[in-house]
């Protein structure tokens, strides 16, 4: 059993074994789902995608529910608790488009390439299989732990569960995502850690590639800056292809270390 899963958090194996239990039943009834629509006749203005939905938690405010569409070159995140807006991210420009509706403006990162030796913070990593949990989809779950030494002392900073070989396809476009908003982040950092930016701030918030997709899909995820993610279900579903495009008339713009500036 991984007990440092638990070191300091208690009540989060019930809560994490609880989920999976979930996960478990939702996987076998999407895989039922998957073979109906499979035999689907494909039309031309639309495609098929997998949709993966998530349960959102943050200090302070109620859960809320996100939801991914991801095809072949593009993945779409729309928050369920409102329609301000969504974000759209296309891989083959490697580019991330975040739609406003309230002013109609469009947030534009494009792909700042770095290195993790940039970081002013070295991290490590701990990976084992969670021997205890219930399977997804057949496989087992493993977490993956990133931590700091401080002093003599280990801070946790990010810790994943993920199931190796789950969605492939799907991963890799998930880390090319996240890979990119950390480029953003990192544009953007000041590169000096305090009492406000932490090492695990730098570790987790700024220099997150996103290394754990290497392993597998992401399944629950808990985060220095208190926030968590748990995927409830994912299947494969058949949605318009005007899901990914943006809005022709929204204004667009990108910010820099500096300054805001407008495409157009």
């Amino acid at each position: 059993m991984c007990s440092y899963l638990y070191r300091n958090k208690p009540y989060l194996k019930n809560i994490m074994i609880k989920n999976l239990t979930i996960l478990v039943c939702l996987t076998i009834f999407n895989f039922s789902v998957f073979a109906e629509t499979a035999t689907v006749v494909n039309k031309s203005n639309t495609q098929q995608v997998y949709e993966l939905q998530y349960i959102e938690r943050e200090p302070g405010i109620d859960d809320y529910e996100l939801t991914m569409l991801v095809s072949d070159r593009y993945v779409r995140v729309d928050d369920l608790s409102e329609n301000s807006g969504f974000i759209l991210y296309d891989d083959k420009t490697k580019t991330i488009y975040s739609v406003a509706h309230h002013d109609k403006s469009i947030l534009v990162i494009n792909e700042n390439v770095f290195k993790d030796t940039d970081a002013p913070v070295r991290s490590k990593v701990e990976y084992l299989q969670i021997t205890d949990a219930p399977k997804v989809a057949g496989k087992d779950v493993f977490n993956y732990r990133v931590f700091v030494e401080e002093q003599g002392e280990e801070s946790t900073c990010l810790e994943v569960q993920l199931v190796e070989d789950l969605l492939p396809d799907i991963v890799a476009l998930l880390k090319n995502y996240q890979t990119v908003i950390s480029g953003q982040q990192v544009m953007m950092t000041d590169n000096q850690v305090s009492d406000v930016q932490t090492a695990c701030f730098f570790v987790d918030q700024i220099y997150n590639k996103g290394l754990y997709y290497d392993k597998g899909l992401p399944i629950q995820e808990w985060h220095s800056n208190e926030r968590s993610k748990i995927l409830s279900s994912y299947k494969k579903i058949e949605v318009a292809n005007d899901k990914f495009l943006i809005p022709s008339d929204y204004k667009q713009f990108s910010i820099n270390k500096d300054s805001k500036t407008f495409i157009k």
